[in-house]
């Protein structure tokens, strides 16, 4: 009974089985994290990739943004321009429109002037007067076309006026034409910036997103490198370790055989040495002689 008992019981490790045991733990373990550690790295390596392709598009707008901010800055600077240009021809023009106030008068006054040459020259030709009253009248024609020459005068002025005012009004309409045109263009750039803006903030947004869950999943990389580290720290105790006890567990195998070899050696030497091979011949002789055996 007591033999079947000690049959069943396990025979008890050897510390170089335990340590090998221990050894493959922490390699396993180790294996595992650096696995885990590895899936975690790639998916934080995804995010990365994704946050740069997002910040790619958001550099991207940014350009545009740039390049519509100095477009819009030369149309602004145009539309001033057009504006300053009617600031000054409406200047100009109310100067001018001054300077022929009263060409309504001035006109009404030559047809007066040329009515009254025309009576005193039919007047001369169809009425009989002394010579002292055709003297008056004469006089009086006289005076009558020079103040129709300074009239004349003033009027062709006037005209003038009017024709530099009506090319004022054309260049005014000009000018605001081309105003309204870059305040246009002003409006639809700031507008299209607006919406590149919007887009741009959505898009830091997921950026800002895929930043923070990189950073989450770099930590737990770190987490799980520092776990697979301690477990290769673990390991290579237990590898050196399993080496001291290798190297002990040889050096007693070593002392055996040196033992068994040393106590072989002192047996051959017993069994071979040559004078206790003739003594023992000799004995075996006179047994012989004597008539008894010999036992080999």
């Amino acid at each position: 009974m007591s033999q079947k008992k000690n049959r069943g019981q396990k025979k008890p490790k050897s510390e170089i089985r335990l340590a090998e045991e221990r050894f493959q733990n922490c390699i396993t373990k180790r294996n595992a994290f650096n696995e885990e550690s590895r899936t975690i790295r790639d998916e934080r390596d995804s995010l990365h990739n994704q946050r740069n392709k997002v910040m790619k598009e958001v550099l991207n707008y940014r350009k545009k943004m740039e390049v519509n901010k100095k477009t819009k800055e030369k149309h602004m600077k145009s539309r001033d321009a057009a504006m300053a240009k009617v600031k000054e021809f409406n200047e100009l023009k109310q100067q001018k429109r001054k300077g022929r106030k009263d060409s309504k008068s001035v006109k009404d006054t030559v047809q007066a002037i040329i009515s009254e040459i025309m009576a005193a020259e039919t007047r001369l030709e169809t009425t009989e007067m002394t010579i002292a009253k055709e003297r008056e009248v004469l006089e009086k024609l006289s005076i009558l076309r020079r103040s129709l020459t300074d009239q004349q005068q003033t009027l062709t002025t006037h005209e003038h006026l009017h024709s530099e005012v009506k090319e004022l009004d054309v260049e005014i309409g000009s000018e605001i034409s081309k105003s309204n045109e870059e305040h246009d263009a002003v409006v639809n750039l700031a507008r299209l910036n607006k919406e590149l803006y919007k887009k741009n903030k959505e898009l830091m947004k997921e950026a800002t997103h895929l930043s923070i869950e990189a950073n989450k999943k770099h930590e737990e990389f770190i987490v799980i490198r520092k776990k697979a580290d301690g477990q290769h720290a673990k390991a290579m105790e237990m590898l050196e370790t399993l080496r001291t006890h290798r190297k002990t567990a040889q050096e007693e195998r070593q002392a055996r055989w040196r033992v068994v070899k040393d106590h072989h050696k002192n047996i051959k030497k017993e069994l071979y040495d040559p004078d206790k091979l003739e003594s023992v011949a000799d004995d075996a002789l006179q047994e012989l002689l004597s008539g008894g055996k010999i036992n080999l």
